[in-house]
């Protein structure tokens, strides 16, 4: 099947990789998003499928707001004759003109079991709400977002330890499976979708600055929960000594509840654990954490360098 690919970050970056290595697909070309700048020098860098596809040599296209430009888009697309876009984390909505211009239309790999989860961040949030399981679903892009009927759905298990970039990794698996098996099955007709409940629709935006700011008065399954699912990308923040903390790493401590909890009150365990109090009297002990303007550290680290003092609290 000849392929017309949208994507931007370095899981999307997987999945063109097995595709162009997949006999089962030819890749014409690629969107992505514009170069950003970064590092202290500010340069413009290429993001990761944009990497993949110039190390293929295959054509790359890109678009301030593709929805503007469309006019333009679809003459640069106009030259390729695919059968199929495929869209996995490409970061810009498509017009319609645009996903409906090949014959067989446009797919999109979602983070989540749709209708559930529909919107930005599918991922992070099935974490913060304490999801035990989630999945991905391919669908058909419509004008709205994440309403197209299924294709295919599959779950992926959360554990406990899960955090964005475990679970994102789960989850690109899993659709690279599903999808090179859906590319196995074609048999040259438009693939059979079923539509969505909408009835049963959730939904999640975008991860705002102040999402990542710890609020030590939730209980304990709720901080954990957060900061597993900022991870990597957002990362959670506290305040210590009146400066910026970030807390990377955190599992849940044995010690039993104290009846007259103390949010964000620290506590030593031996001489290499921290644990901070949570609203509902029990502990999380922090695993690694990031002082302002320092590397990331683990807290025997933290408390070797901070010699932290009785009483003392986050937030």
């Amino acid at each position: 099947m000849k392929i017309g690919y949208f994507g931007t970050p370095e899981h999307s970056a997987k999945l063109l990789k097995a595709l162009i290595d997949s006999p089962l697909a030819e890749v014409l070309f690629v969107v992505t998003n514009p170069d950003r700048a970064k590092g202290r020098s500010r340069t413009p860098e290429p993001g990761p499928v944009k990497k993949i596809a110039l190390e293929h040599n295959l054509p790359v296209f890109q678009y301030e707001s593709i929805k503007k430009e469309k006019e333009k888009a679809l003459a640069d697309f106009g030259s390729f004759p695919a059968d199929l876009y495929l869209i996995f984390a490409y970061g810009s909505i498509l017009p319609g003109e645009v996903f409906r211009h090949p014959p067989l239309h446009s797919i999109n790999l979602h983070g989540s079991l749709l209708p559930d989860l529909r919107g930005a961040s599918p991922v992070q949030t099935a974490l913060w709400k304490g999801y035990t399981k989630t999945g991905i679903t391919i669908q058909y892009i419509t004008e709205k977002m994440d309403e197209g009927d299924i294709l295919v759905s599959k779950e992926v298990e959360i554990t406990p330890e899960d955090d964005t970039g475990t679970l994102m990794d789960k989850i690109t698996d899993a659709g690279i499976e599903s999808i090179l098996r859906l590319l196995k099955e074609f048999d040259g007709k438009p693939f059979s979708a079923t539509p969505q409940d909408h009835s049963r629709a959730t939904y999640c935006g975008k991860i705002k600055p102040e999402d990542r700011i710890l609020d030590w008065t939730q209980s304990a399954q709720e901080l954990h929960n957060r900061i597993r699912a900022l991870y990597p990308d957002a990362v959670a923040t506290t305040t210590f000594r009146d400066k910026r903390l970030n807390i990377l790493k955190t599992r849940h401590s044995s010690l039993p509840p104290e009846s007259n909890p103390g949010p964000g009150k620290l506590k030593r365990l031996d001489k290499k654990g921290l644990l901070t109090q949570c609203g509902d009297g029990r502990f999380l002990e922090i695993l690694e954490l990031q002082p302002e303007n320092k590397n990331r550290m683990s807290a025997s680290d933290f408390l070797n360098g901070f010699r932290i003092q009785e009483g003392e609290i986050f937030g």
